[in-house]
């Protein structure tokens, strides 16, 4: 416990074996519960730690009958720290990449009023040792696009799976309906931007080795990612500024779709048919589809704008 407030840390686990041992040794005196969650491992890294020297009764094994991934296994561990009543949950990886002492600079953002903190390995930072290359710039894109998906324009470093949350922001969300998979952070923030939950970055180290291996596959996971922001941000729009509400970024939503349709079908249809005439093709029409395109990138730099004036970590944010 600290700042009176009873805390569990929730460590999912796939093939990391012996060094979950050495990882909760490093855990700090003040939480309360660790929920180790075996997620079917095939070298049983729950058992191992059981069965280890520096067993202790803070720390409950939780073994998923199957393989349910990342997000499942955190999800697991979710309703057990709820229906222990645990009033600050944290999450971190067992690939002991994270460092328990930091704990307490994520729990800082909770208890000034945000509901939702998480780690960023980038902020005030040149150069992370040993980080692969291909998970930078992966990170740059992925960013860009979680943006867009949650809403949060202020947040950066999605993937980073190295969080806390208050236990009354957690009961209201729909952990049914988040993401099982490696896209589970992502889609925490996209769900607590549903419910116009506060959240902060916090500058953490992340250790990265050399020999480590990846359970992860960053083709495959790259796909996931792309279509499931995309589908994420479809529904954000659509919920935000239509189901809920009509807006001025529900105007200028609008024309940026209307007006960039029109200039697809219009421009690119004469286009085409005065190709296929080999003849130019007429200045009005130019005019015209050069007008349209133009007000299809004003529209849409409008509502970014507007979008992001939105956000809920936004302190001009007229519905914060």
């Amino acid at each position: 416990m600290i700042h009176g407030k009873k805390i569990s840390i929730v460590i999912p686990v796939y093939n990391v074996g012996d060094g979950i041992i050495t990882l909760i040794q490093k855990v700090p005196d003040f939480i309360d519960r660790v929920y180790l969650v075996d997620d079917k491992c095939p070298i049983n890294t729950g058992k191992k730690y059981e069965n280890s020297n520096q067993y202790n009764n803070k720390v409950k094994v939780i073994y998923n009958n199957k393989n349910l991934g990342v997000g499942g296994a955190v999800k697991a561990g979710y309703r057990e720290s709820i229906k222990d009543h645990y009033e600050f949950i944290i999450k971190m990886d067992g690939d002991n990449q994270m460092d328990p002492t930091q704990i307490e600079k994520l729990i800082d953002p909770l208890l000034k009023g945000y509901n939702y903190s998480k780690g960023n390995r980038f902020l005030g930072k040149h150069r992370i040792k040993n980080y692969p290359l291909p998970r930078l710039y992966g990170n740059i894109f992925l960013s860009l696009f979680s943006k867009l998906s949650s809403g949060y324009w202020d947040i950066y470093d999605p993937i980073n799976g190295f969080t806390a949350i208050k236990r009354e922001c957690l009961i209201n969300l729909n952990l049914e309906g988040i993401d099982n998979g490696y896209f589970f952070e992502t889609d925490m923030m996209y769900n607590l931007y549903l419910g116009r939950n506060r959240i902060k970055d916090v500058s953490v180290d992340i250790k990265y080795f050399k020999d480590h291996i990846q359970n992860m596959s960053l083709i495959k996971e790259s796909f996931n990612f792309f279509s499931k922001n995309l589908s994420r941000f479809y529904k954000r729009i659509k919920t935000t500024y239509f189901n809920n509400n009509f807006t001025l970024g529900t105007f200028f939503i609008s024309s940026f779709i209307l007006s960039g349709l029109f200039t697809l079908f219009y421009g690119g249809s004469n286009y085409l048919h005065y190709r296929s005439l080999n003849s130019f093709t007429p200045t009005g029409i130019i005019v015209i589809s050069s007008s349209f395109l133009l007000l299809t990138f004003l529209s849409l730099m409008i509502f970014l704008i507007l979008d992001n004036i939105n956000n809920p970590n936004n302190p001009n944010n007229p519905n914060r």
